[in-house]
């Protein structure tokens, strides 16, 4: 995807004008291993319904800051902002981030 954009995009506005519209890094995801912070084994089908909360509540944020724009994190990445919402979230409701 990244690579025809940037040939699309020399060829519209040559090897300058592409920077305004390529990422300046590589797009960020959400964590997508968790652990309990208590040491309790995982229970699955919480954890999902735990993940789609804290969605919920990353997307309730970013509306509040009126980043409404960002549409399609899943393809284009999630800012620091959406990752810490979402994380603090999930560390919430007791779990840490697996590495």
């Amino acid at each position: 995807m990244t690579r025809t954009l940037l040939v699309l995009c020399m060829f519209a506005f040559g090897t300058t004008g592409c920077s305004y519209f390529m990422p300046q890094s590589m797009p960020q995801t959400l964590p997508q291993t968790w652990t309990r912070a208590d040491g309790q084994p995982v229970d699955a089908a919480q954890l999902d319904v735990d993940k789609t909360v804290c969605r919920g509540e990353m997307d309730k944020a970013n509306a509040a800051l009126g980043n409404n724009a960002r549409l399609n994190p899943e393809t284009w990445g999630y800012t620091e902002g959406m990752i810490s919402v979402y994380s603090g979230c999930m560390a919430q409701n007791g779990y840490t981030t697996a590495k």
